[in-house]
């Protein structure tokens, strides 16, 4: 697990030939990125850097850090859940070149709620049809747009239990934002949506995925709602912090809904 040494910059090493050792094992996002940051800058320009870390969306991070900051990936490997990545410093962080923005739309979805769901998929496939790319990164009770209508609970630890039953155990039971009424609210709505042919959330997930929106749902926030990848609808990808700021910073457009 990354300690307050792995952030101590007074030990700079600067014998090339000597990799800087990153251990961020047992560190949840944004641990591995803030620590890989630590050690880069503890390297020398021409130096690798070697992290170990556990956390699932450390792959898909360590990718996104790499193409923000210029530092290439020498190679990626994992074994027995651990995340082996070897980095080689080619620039300072924050001296990289910014990328030209591109045709994209980033939303961060944050509620769980059913209007503002179907809010966010309206801009998603609206810019889908402009031809623009999509990124949607779920976070925290957003994750509940993305939960299978049946999960095995007799795994999950109590902790874990307890916040399942806490949340919306799928896409048909979302509380509404405003005049749920105990879901009253949120059940007239879908019968207002079907008699006036409004393509339901649902729907628009099943269409969003199918055309090819990219769904990245928060490491972290699985990790505090003890919510797995099995847990989630397929395609679904898992990232950190660094995956959602490399699509950001591309994007002509981004919300957080």
């Amino acid at each position: 697990m990354a300690t307050l040494e792995d952030f101590d910059l007074s030990n700079k090493n600067t014998d090339l030939n000597i990799p800087i050792q990153v251990d961020a094992k047992g560190s949840q996002c944004p641990g591995p990125v803030m620590a890989l940051k630590s050690g880069m800058d503890k390297a020398s320009i021409g130096q690798q850097v070697i992290v170990e870390a556990t956390d699932p969306g450390f792959e898909n991070d360590a990718l996104a850090w790499s193409a923000i900051t210029g530092n290439p990936i020498i190679s990626k490997s994992q074994n027995d859940g651990i995340i082996t990545v070897v980095f080689e410093k080619k620039t300072e962080i924050g001296k990289a070149s910014i990328p030209p923005k591109e045709d994209n739309v980033t939303l961060i979805i944050f509620s769980e709620e059913l209007d503002r769901g179907i809010a966010a998929f309206n801009i998603a496939l609206g810019a889908l049809s402009l031809g623009m790319k999509v990124e949607i990164f779920f976070t925290f009770w957003g994750l509940s747009l993305l939960r299978k209508h049946n999960t095995e609970k007799e795994k999950k630890t109590m902790a874990q239990r307890l916040m399942d039953d806490l949340l919306p155990s799928n896409d048909k039971t979302l509380p509404l934002s405003h005049m749920n009424m105990m879901r009253l609210g949120a059940k007239f709505m879908s019968r207002v949506m079907k008699k006036e042919h409004i393509t339901s959330l649902d729907f628009m997930i099943h269409l969003s995925k199918m055309d090819g929106i990219k769904f990245i749902a928060c490491q972290m926030s699985m990790q505090m709602m003890g919510l797995t990848k099995e847990d989630l609808i397929d395609g679904v990808e898992v990232g950190g912090v660094a995956t959602m700021i490399e699509y950001a910073r591309k994007a002509n457009l981004n919300y957080f809904i």
